[in-house]
């Protein structure tokens, strides 16, 4: 029998989406992705979105609370990796 976690399994981030845990996966290839963009504020909280939206569910009501969870938690993982 198989271990119980896959070690290629995609990691999970949680976030704290207005008010609620959610876990997302490929979150922090995302980090990455926009990294490389240069992009600002607005612009990235934008494309951070529509990036994680590819392989995660996220209600078009919530948007706006991904949004600023995703943002925050970019600057918190830019400030990690100085």
């Amino acid at each position: 029998m198989g271990s119980c976690c896959d070690p290629n399994a995609p990691k999970l981030l949680m976030l704290n989406v207005g008010g609620e845990i959610v876990g997302l996966v490929a979150v922090e290839q995302a980090f990455l992705d926009v990294m490389d963009l240069g992009l600002k504020d607005k612009a990235v909280a934008e494309k951070l979105l529509d990036i994680v939206k590819r392989r995660n569910y996220i209600p078009d009501r919530a948007e706006t609370e991904y949004k600023v969870a995703l943002h925050t938690a970019y600057k918190t993982y830019l400030a990690t990796r100085k």
